[in-house]
């Protein structure tokens, strides 16, 4: 694969998905779909101008599509698996296979930054306080703005409620720790079973 086919081949990739975001989407989704375009071209572990373009341009948008949430019916630009599939005239099978693929190897997480709007990527974004109080980036927004207009006593209140949340945080994580010890537990218990079992056959 020469540098000139990958340039050849990205750019017949761009021109069949300009059409399909002109029809169906708008300026900011067709950014991250280009975006995205652009940070698969530069991956060494596979090979763009292997397979139709049509395959990678389908896989691309299922992917935006994904992240955003346009499989969702209440969503302003609502795709479907089979709109995608039709327009590009490729398998609905084939096109989530190959978008699970670019998932895999742009290492694509919901929420991913910048291939999604940021009222999406903060909702799977947590910051943790200076107190040790983990919260959505989100709602931690949306808070700030409400905290600069309360009382003292509405103050009391948000501050018993991180208390309370805090305290439930830290039980979350001490019964996690102690499921863990128990299924290390567990294990170990069952491979000693296997070693006196093993050790067993030796006299038979």
């Amino acid at each position: 694969m020469s540098k000139d086919d990958k340039i050849q081949r990205i750019n017949e990739v761009k021109e069949i998905l300009l059409p399909f975001c002109t029809k169906y989407l708008n300026e900011e989704l067709t950014g991250y779909v280009l975006k995205l375009l652009e940070r698969l071209s530069r991956k060494r572990v596979i090979s763009i101008t292997r397979g139709k373009p049509e395959i990678w341009a389908a896989g691309i948008i299922y992917v935006i599509a994904r992240l955003n949430f346009l499989f969702d019916k209440s969503n302003q630009f609502y795709l479907s698996a089979d709109t995608i599939a039709d327009f590009f005239e490729v398998n609905k099978s084939t096109t989530s296979q190959k978008a699970s693929l670019i998932e895999e190897v742009c290492n694509i997480s919901i929420g991913e930054k910048g291939l999604c709007g940021e009222e999406i990527s903060d909702m799977f974004e947590f910051v943790q306080t200076p107190e040790g109080f983990i919260f959505h980036k989100k709602w931690l927004k949306e808070k700030i703005v409400e905290v600069a207009f309360m009382d003292d006593e509405e103050s009391k209140k948000v501050e018993a409620q991180l208390a309370e949340q805090k305290k439930q945080k830290e039980l979350e994580a001490r019964k996690e720790r102690e499921k863990q010890q128990e299924i290390r537990r567990q294990k170990k218990a069952e491979e000693n079973r296997e070693m006196f079992k093993d050790q067993g056959n030796l006299f038979e």
